[in-house]
């Protein structure tokens, strides 16, 4: 009659290379999780840049896209270059950068999870863009940056908005795994 089961030292062994081999492929299986986050995050915010944009066309009318926050039932455009608290699209009817209560909420994203980051710097140092009834944007050329709760640079990304109003994501262009600004130097979290 033959036995049918491990032994006590084999449970053991099998035990200790399954435990090194998970210890072996979390690291990555953690970085890939938070590769597909910024992915997500930066597919997200260049949808909505591009639905602000065909938005102004569609509806032959300004369109302002701004950082933003919920207060109450309501979303409110906030003065600030952190663009992580939400962002909301309007139809921006007296062209003032500030939703009033006769404009049209067009679409709102909410927050970015704790500790990630979403930084906006333009030319003519507005905290908004705004796109025209042609889909350019009011003369604003600048870009997004966005940092995971990480901080890690190799998962960074930077989104370059031009004056035709075109989204365009940042690359690695020198192949070590961290994409580079515009001038060439690699992006960082600080």
């Amino acid at each position: 009659m033959s036995n049918r089961g491990f032994t006590l030292v084999e449970l053991i062994a099998a035990l200790a290379i399954s435990s090194i081999l998970l210890s072996l492929a979390l690291p990555s299986f953690e970085s890939m999780i938070e590769h597909y986050r910024t992915t997500s995050r930066v597919n997200s915010l260049i949808g909505l840049v591009r639905f602000a944009r065909q938005a102004a066309v569609m509806e032959r009318n300004w369109v302002t896209l701004c950082p933003a926050r919920t207060v109450g039932d309501n979303q409110i455009c906030t003065n600030s270059r952190q663009w992580q608290s939400g962002i909301m699209a309007f139809s921006d009817l007296n062209r003032n950068g500030v939703k009033e209560s006769q404009e049209r909420l067009l679409a709102y994203q909410p927050a970015l999870k704790s500790g990630e980051t979403l930084y906006w710097r333009a030319f003519r140092n507005r905290n908004y863009i705004q796109f025209t009834s042609a889909g350019y944007t009011n003369w604003q050329n600048g870009s997004f940056q966005y940092c995971p709760a990480s901080r890690d640079p190799h998962h960074s990304k930077v989104i370059i908005i031009n004056i035709p109003g075109r989204a365009t994501p940042s690359v690695d262009s020198d192949g070590d795994g961290i994409d580079e600004y515009a001038n060439g130097n690699p992006l960082a979290c600080s």
